[in-house]
């Protein structure tokens, strides 16, 4: 069995959440393992084939097939790789085998998410440099926010009623009418419930460091992920996520230098798909907290 729709991104766009929700419909069926990225594997790419398993956890089709067997004959299937909105690779293999599949993207404001993937980054011990030093164009956490080129290479191989793009605001202000949107699209009954009292993958500064680096390094064992229990993997990313504090705002001198960067591409994404995204155009006050 394969998939009848994924969730391509982007990356801190609100995807946990998502796959989440999804699943929380009983006639939907979510992959145990969040982030598959099959479609996304080439073969032929020497990287991608001496890469860890934690980044390619399935590179086979009969591997990615068995993601589904659980699905009943009556579910739509469903799976989240936000790695997809950044390959050409995924995009050609998933017209080549899933030709009918149906795409949702979430895109969150450029600067914010940015600042959340930089935050990541400061986590994981990636990144040592402030977001003034570290902001470079040729990181991926920094292109990462540009969408316009990847929305129109979308439009130009699958349909328009296969497409669905949606924004992360929608998703944090009003989850219930967006999920209730996203059934529709799927093709599921629309009115289900979705619990959101719980905020999945939430961003910020570890309170104990060494907590958090231990649950991070669990990750990265090979294999654990995909064959531990999503009920352990769950427990263990809410204790991730408690031991989260609120993260500094980002400057509005930061926003200012990472806005100028994004602009254009801001105005192209709001001319291609019709949308009023002058909010992101502004350079927020700072709050108490960051998010």
């Amino acid at each position: 069995m394969l998939p009848d729709f994924v969730v391509i991104g982007a990356f801190k766009a609100g995807s946990t959440s998502l796959h989440h929700y999804f699943g929380q419909h009983p006639g939907v069926f979510m992959t145990k393992v969040k982030e598959p990225n099959f479609f996304a594997f080439d073969a032929k790419n020497k990287a991608h084939v001496e890469i860890n398993r934690q980044q390619f956890m399935v590179t086979r089709l009969a591997e990615y097939e068995s993601l589904f067997d659980d699905a009943r004959a009556d579910q739509i299937k469903g799976e989240v790789s936000p790695y997809y909105l950044y390959s050409s690779v995924a995009l050609q293999r998933m017209k080549e085998i899933v030709p009918a599949i149906k795409i949702i993207a979430c895109l969150r404001n450029p600067v914010g998410r940015a600042y959340s993937h930089y935050l990541m980054r400061l986590r994981s011990g990636k990144e040592t440099k402030s977001p003034k030093e570290a902001f470079s164009e040729d990181a991926f956490w920094v292109k990462a926010s540009l969408y316009a080129d990847a929305i129109q290479s979308y439009q130009q191989i699958f349909g328009q009623d296969q497409l669905k793009f949606v924004l992360f605001d929608d998703l944090i202000n009003d989850p219930q009418t967006l999920m209730s949107e996203l059934f529709s699209f799927i093709g599921v009954d629309p009115a289900f419930q979705v619990n959101t009292d719980y905020r999945f993958n939430p961003g910020g500064t570890p309170k104990f460091p060494w907590l958090h680096h231990g649950l991070s390094a669990l990750k990265r064992i090979p294999g654990l992920r995909q064959y531990t229990p999503p009920f352990i993997r769950n427990r263990l990313a809410r204790i991730r996520d408690k031991n989260l504090a609120p993260a500094e705002v980002l400057s509005m001198d930061v926003q200012q230098q990472w806005l100028k960067y994004y602009r254009d591409d801001i105005s192209r994404v709001q001319d291609i798909l019709h949308l009023d995204l002058s909010g992101w155009l502004k350079v927020k006050k700072p709050k108490n907290q960051a998010t």
